[in-house]
């Protein structure tokens, strides 16, 4: 008889996606709070644009380096 082999478990890419969503949210959020915290605290307007922005970044470089490579 045939030995039966046991299926190798496949990634799941469901888990991932809605991690990449979330650590997109997250970036976005954490760093759009300082920045509008900065802009409380300086009086400015321009800091919680700058902060989503770089939060944004951030996190895709983060991702990238994360699940970008193979």
């Amino acid at each position: 008889m045939s030995e039966q082999q046991k299926p190798t478990p496949s990634p799941n890419t469901s888990a991932d996606g809605w991690r990449v969503l979330s650590y997109l949210i997250g970036g976005v959020l954490v760093y759009g709070a300082i920045g509008f915290g900065l802009d409380r605290w300086l009086g400015t307007q321009f800091l919680l644009p700058v902060g989503i922005v770089l939060g944004a970044g951030l996190t895709i470089a983060l991702l990238h380096f994360r699940y970008g490579r193979s």
